[in-house]
């Protein structure tokens, strides 16, 4: 017998209690089983005698209980004895009378052989749950049916939310568009196919209800989760287990790393290679109804700039007009430096020719002006040239077509936007 438990041989005792679990009656065996009076023990909950650890259980064996359509139910655990030890019940407890709700309780004693069991079960839950709390990932248990039968402290931290009873509720915090993500991956760890690191976000909303909700990240964060398949003693699925990793940092880093890739270090526009890169996926399913552009930048004259004035002056006229092209664009636009004074804004969803037309003289509008280099101000100007397709075209395709445009403007002399008709159709200008 484990110390601070107490083998009885008292007869069973009958119980009443209400629906909150307060004790309305009790007879005389109680005293036999754990020392208490009946007057000690009336009108005080049952939980006041429960053993701390085993309240949850009894708890929601209660609740189960009235739930249940024969309203029966069992529960076993440790009440408190008027000796100042614990000993192992079990009790059988039935709802009767819906009108006037009361249940009525039989309580035995559990034998040495049935206490042992119970305490090394006890023990082993209890290794467990306190392995699981010391892990840096969030855990749970769902069933078949979709109750949540375990979860640890580091959870509830994740998702912001306290214990629930159903996993839909126990992760009510992932973002709306990731749910069919999760919902998926579940499905599948239920149907005896594992799920490994799935992405899925996290926007907690603080439950007062939950100590750990006050360590909560407001902010949305991202996790990493794992489903594993459970099965029973004859290998039939029974439930799966989840590990929900908070990776909000390491998916930063990695978003830092990818923009760092793929942008240009001076003007911050997308480097040539992410450039062309954005052309080819923009222009892979073509739009009829819209149609893609580019278009095509070159700065006139800017070799002088660097040789008259120096290559720090010729940065800053990069940057300057980097930023310009920036406030003239739509949204939906990208910027990219495609070479040493060449950059090429890429347009999804224009309209027509005309409208691409537009948007490149909008863009030339914006380049062209005076920039205080220095000693005396420099007169910006570019030649511009726009290409514009409904077509299925590789990106060379494409850029060449604006590239060619754009030497029909440098060509020309003179401030001017040209537009690429497809082959045939030739070239025509606009004048800005």
């Amino acid at each position: 017998m484990t110390k601070g438990t107490r083998e009885t041989h008292a007869p069973a005792v009958r119980m009443t209690r209400n629906t909150v679990g307060v004790i309305s009656s009790v007879d005389e065996s109680v005293v036999d089983l754990l020392g208490w009076r009946p007057d000690e023990m009336i009108g005080l909950s049952s939980t006041t005698f429960i053993h701390p650890d085993d309240q949850p259980g009894a708890v929601a064996a209660w609740v189960k209980m009235l739930d249940s359509p024969d309203g029966v139910g069992l529960w076993r655990g440790r009440y408190q004895s008027a000796f100042g030890v614990w000993v192992w019940v079990e009790t059988a407890n039935t709802l009767e009378d819906p009108d006037e709700p009361i249940v009525k309780t039989l309580m035995t004693s559990v034998t040495v052989d049935q206490v042992s069991m119970e305490e090394a079960l006890y023990a082993r839950g209890q290794l467990l749950s306190r392995l699981s709390d010391a892990l840096p990932v969030g855990v749970f248990q769902v069933s078949l049916t979709g109750d949540v039968t375990f979860t640890n402290d580091r959870l509830h931290m994740i998702v912001g939310v306290g214990l629930r009873s159903s996993i839909d509720e126990q992760l009510s915090t992932i973002v709306a568009e990731d749910r069919p993500v999760f919902e998926a991956a579940l499905a599948a760890a239920l149907a005896d196919r594992p799920v490994q690191d799935i992405e899925i976000r996290i926007q907690p909303i603080p439950d007062v209800s939950q100590q750990a909700a006050d360590e909560a990240d407001e902010e949305e964060s991202v996790c990493l989760l794992g489903l594993r398949t459970l099965t029973d003693s004859s290998g039939v699925v029974s439930g799966a287990v989840g590990c929900l990793s908070d990776v909000t940092e390491r998916a930063q880093l990695r978003r830092e790393l990818e923009v760092r890739a793929s942008t240009d270090a001076l003007t911050s526009c997308l480097n040539r290679a992410a450039t062309l890169e954005l052309v080819q996926r923009t222009i892979t399913v073509p739009d009829r109804k819209f149609g893609n552009a580019v278009v095509f930048i070159d700065l006139d004259q800017f070799k002088s700039v660097n040789d008259s004035l120096g290559h720090a002056a010729g940065d800053r006229l990069l940057i300057e007009v980097a930023d310009r092209l920036r406030s003239a664009i739509r949204e939906g636009d990208h910027v990219g430096r495609f070479g040493g004074d060449e950059f090429l804004v890429i347009c999804p969803g224009v309209e027509s020719p005309e409208r691409a037309t537009e948007i490149a003289e909008r863009i030339a509008a914006a380049i062209t002006s005076t920039v205080d280099l220095g000693p005396v101000p420099v007169q910006v100007r570019a030649s511009v040239g726009v290409a514009w397709t409904a077509e299925t075209l590789d990106a060379d395709t494409l850029i060449a077509w604006a590239d060619s445009a754009m030497y029909e403007s440098k060509r020309m002399g003179r401030q001017a936007v040209t537009l690429f008709t497809e082959p045939g159709h030739g070239m025509f200008s606009v004048i800005v």
